[in-house]
């Protein structure tokens, strides 16, 4: 018989205990669709891997969802095409150092040495985040960095004290604790429908009903 491992049969039964003790049909059903999601092949074979890897620590996090400073692909497409006209530059620069732009003279060595840099800090700049939460077994934990998100109530929380999400009308995700406490997430980190269905299977394990 293809039995999960240890980690996943225990959440599994833990989902089961939950089951019998719903107070209702519709939690029942969303409690029957998490387990239903858990149980696939799929998750059975990456368990299996997780538990034949190397035990990881409690406090590494091994997940993070964030907002940068700079759309992505903005950032990606100023690195090509600084990266292309450094390219073309350098190649034209072994030919003549001089091209001729509406009429003007250009030194195509300082042209390749300019594209490079705005290449450098395009590249940079890609990895500059405003705000960013990380996930791992435990629970998560989110910061900020800059103006942008300064006023966000950033911090940390165990899955076990999860209550109840809410989306904002000002595109901020509200995440509430048992003893009221609430994180604030940006909607617009990326991959943010990947994280927000991971808090909801939370919420339907340790919390209430999720918000409308």
């Amino acid at each position: 018989m293809n039995q999960p491992p240890g980690e996943l049969q225990k959440l599994l039964q833990h989902i089961d205990q939950l089951i019998e003790q719903a107070a209702d049909e519709g939690s029942r059903a969303e409690l029957e669709r998490l387990k239903a999601r858990l149980n696939t092949p799929e998750m059975l074979d990456m368990a299996r891997d997780l538990a034949g890897s190397r035990r990881a620590r409690p406090e590494e996090l091994v997940l993070e969802f964030h907002d940068p400073l700079l759309p992505t692909m903005l950032t990606a497409a100023g690195c090509v095409i600084a990266t292309a006209v450094c390219l073309f530059a350098v190649v034209d620069g072994f030919k003549s150092n001089t091209a001729f732009v509406g009429g003007t003279a250009v030194n195509l060595w300082l042209v390749a040495a300019f594209a490079g840099a705005v290449s450098v800090a395009f590249s940079a700049l890609s990895f500059v985040r405003t705000f960013s939460v990380r996930v791992d077994t435990l629970g998560m934990a989110s910061r900020t960095s800059g103006a942008r998100w300064r006023k966000l109530r950033v911090g940390a929380m165990v899955w076990k004290d999860i209550r109840s999400l809410r989306e904002r009308e000002d595109r901020v995700l509200e995440v509430r604790a048992a003893d009221a406490h609430v994180l604030e997430i940006p909607m617009r980190v990326v991959n943010y429908a990947i994280l927000k269905q991971h808090l909801e299977n939370m919420v339907r394990l340790y919390g209430d009903r999720l918000a409308s």
